[in-house]
């Protein structure tokens, strides 16, 4: 019988943190699980996304 697994909830949050500097980051509830500054709020939620999609794909599990 195939094991059932609890769904992950993963966020991506960007922060800014200077005129010219963003940070992203993806949760798991409060922890964080990858993290990245980016010049642009674009290429922060950009990075961000790919890496909460580089997490699902490796199907890490708990």
């Amino acid at each position: 019988m195939a094991k059932k697994s609890d769904p992950r909830l993963l966020e991506v949050t960007v922060t800014p943190l200077e005129p010219a500097r963003w940070e992203w980051r993806v949760y798991e509830g409060d922890t964080p699980l990858m993290t990245g500054f980016e010049t642009s709020r674009e290429t922060a939620q950009i990075e961000g996304d790919r890496a909460l999609f580089r997490l699902l794909s490796a199907g890490l599990d708990k």
